[in-house]
């Protein structure tokens, strides 16, 4: 029981602890609908460009709760990564770094079902925007600042059990809770005080998602996979508040201010308002040869184009329906070997192309990213996954474009749950 006791130390500590890093962006395209989305997946399944169709019954897979129902040990995740971002436009270039735990959670098989549970940084904004009078529309307008902040977190609960011998379904019951705050500053020509608004989302509500895995048995030990996942649009609650102050700069203090207000959005409707979670499909196959090698397809599509904050209307942004389209593999060289520790290792590949359903002034934006891992085998059945990603999001007219660079570690720790065992 000693193992046992250690990995579940492990999972406490980073528990309680998950929320001392920075989740903050500090990227423009995170204007997109409810922020820029942290989490794609387990760090061995992000590396083969977030491809989900493989099934491991020693790790299961959080987009995939339909994976549960083939988890054979108590499996421990824990995921991190650091991101090193630059943002380039035609005059200027600015950079900056974010880190975070990506998420924690836990697998436990049962001899009918299996169950997982966990908590993980959904999405987040941050950014700090400033235009002059040259690029703003408004001719008495010659400064405008904007700039956002905030977070969603999720907390789950997932299900997956055997429906028949190749065949599972699972679900996931998500609570997502956060806030958004955003600042905003416009100076007018021969106006002495200039608008200065500061206001804030509290969001709150359930979505959930509905999986399914079939896999078939081949010859020579292959076999095939067929996965596909489905997020219903959900509603969330997002209570919001505003203040509106008058000041001689954007630098907000006692001698500047002018006149201050506490926005009545009760008698407009937006005290209370709703943002949605979009309807989205995944659709992913898998070919694999045991203890040698993978490779899979994967197909999203995000039906994004209705979404609408009436809270935070900005007038350059729109939104489209979102699409994703990834390649992913794996190879072991010598999953048995006794003399080479390199050669058990599992090395991963992936890529992944997304049309980001944000259009910013009506240009589509779109990412690319080129992944690298590898599977480090522990003690055990344990593994670490380190992973890279190198990418770039830009508009069609490249009049916007940023690169990023990713380090990920993931730690997936196995142990025996509700299985007496005759020596310790």
């Amino acid at each position: 029981m000693r193992t046992h006791r250690s990995h579940l130390l492990i999972f406490i500590i980073i528990f309680f602890n998950c929320y001392a890093f920075s989740q903050n962006t500090g990227s423009p395209y995170s204007l997109n609908e409810l922020g820029e989305i942290n989490f794609h997946g387990n760090v061995s399944n992000i590396t083969m460009g977030g491809v989900d169709s493989l099934i491991d019954s020693l790790e299961f897979n959080i987009n995939n709760p339909s994976s549960l129902a083939k988890l054979q040990l108590t499996n421990y995740h824990v995921g991190t990564f650091y991101k090193s971002s630059s943002i380039s436009n035609n005059l200027n270039t600015d950079k900056f770094n974010s880190a975070n735990i990506n998420y924690i959670a836990i697998g436990i098989p049962t001899k009918k079902f299996g169950f997982g549970f966990g908590v993980l940084p959904y999405s987040s904004v941050g950014f700090n925007l400033q235009t002059s009078d040259d690029y703003n529309s408004n001719s008495s307008l010659i400064s405008r600042l904007f700039s956002a902040e905030g977070n969603i977190n999720r907390v789950f609960f997932s299900l997956g059990m055997p429906l028949f011998k190749f065949f599972s379904v699972g679900g996931s019951l998500n609570y997502n809770f956060g806030k958004f705050s955003y600042e905003k500053f416009n100076q007018y020509e021969n106006v002495n005080y200039g608008l200065y608004s500061n206001s804030s989302s509290e969001i709150t509500g359930f979505n959930y998602i509905i999986s399914s895995s079939l896999i078939i048995p081949l010859k020579n030990d292959l076999k095939a996979s067929f996965i596909f996942n489905y997020h219903p649009s959900s509603k969330l609650n997002s209570y919001n508040v505003e203040s509106l102050y008058t000041s001689t700069s954007s630098a907000i203090n006692l001698e500047t201010l002018g006149d201050f207000i506490d926005v009545d959005l009760s008698s407009s409707g937006l005290e209370n308002t709703d943002l949605i979670i979009s309807d989205r499909s995944i659709y992913s196959i898998g070919l694999e040869k045991k203890n040698k090698w993978f490779f899979g397809l994967q197909y999203e599509e995000k039906l994004s184009s209705s979404f609408e904050n009436k809270f935070l209307i900005i007038d350059n942004i729109s939104y489209r329906d979102s699409r994703v389209f990834s390649i992913g593999a794996h190879y072991i060289p010598d999953a048995s070997s006794l003399t080479s520790y390199w050669k058990r290792v599992k090395y991963r590949f992936g890529i992944r192309n997304e049309e980001k359903s944000i259009l910013l002034n009506n240009l589509p934006v779109n990412q690319f990213s080129l992944n690298l891992g590898l599977g480090l085998p522990l003690s055990g059945f344990s593994k670490a996954n380190f992973g890279l990603e190198f990418g770039t999001i830009e508009d069609e007219n490249k009049s916007l474009k940023e690169n990023y660079f990713s380090i990920r570690l993931g730690l997936s720790l196995n142990d025996i749950w509700f299985i007496k065992r005759k020596f310790n």
